[in-house]
């Protein structure tokens, strides 16, 4: 029997990604982790809190790149979710002990590598990348939406099954399930869609 609840957050499992941006007034990099995303064909759509470094790098005009990490990078994921690029904390920051760090790549041990379309790198870490142009971004109150173009995806050969389809035998996403870090299990079925 189901019973009726109200919950801190409703993050019902959903694949955590790192964003990198660019602040366009100084070349500095931000890389922060993110779980709110929808993708359709070659769009994705995110979810970005207001104060953040990737909101004012996203206002400031920036590209994005989705860096999506595999299971085995959730501490350094959860890490990052500590840290902020902005000068300034909120409340909210301050009560979960958030830190103010200009080189989250340092700090937690990742590294970057060239886009080719677009100026914020990539992940090195992160086994599937997908650069975006940023198209629009949309005020809702605390967050923004922000609509992102797909202009190339980077994938590991090793995760390439037959015609560079991803095989999801191999691929371990990174999923954020009701605040606890979550993989996926095995396989129960294919799509009818897969591979085309």
């Amino acid at each position: 029997m189901k019973k009726n609840v109200k919950l801190s957050s409703f993050y019902y499992g959903f694949p955590v990604f790192l964003v990198t941006t660019t602040d366009n007034s100084n070349g500095e990099v931000n890389v922060a982790s993110i779980s709110s995303s929808i993708s359709l064909g070659d769009k994705i759509i995110i979810g970005v809190t207001k104060g953040s470094k990737t909101y004012s790098n996203l206002l400031s005009g920036s590209d994005v790149v989705i860096n999506i990490p595999d299971y085995k990078l959730w501490e350094k994921v959860e890490e990052l979710g500590k840290l902020t690029g902005s000068d300034t904390l909120s409340e909210g920051q301050i009560k979960w002990g958030v830190e103010v760090c200009h080189d989250k790549f340092s700090k937690v041990g990742l590294h970057t590598e060239a886009s080719t379309d677009i100026t914020p790198p990539r992940v090195i870490e992160c086994p599937i990348q997908a650069e975006c142009k940023t198209v629009s971004t949309t005020d809702k109150g605390r967050f923004i939406l922000v609509e992102l173009d797909i202009v190339n995806v980077w994938v590991e050969r090793e995760l390439l099954g037959a015609n560079d389809v991803v095989d999801s035998s191999k691929w371990k996403p990174l999923i954020y399930n009701f605040r606890e870090y979550d993989t996926t299990g095995d396989a129960l079925g294919f799509n009818f869609k897969y591979g085309h």
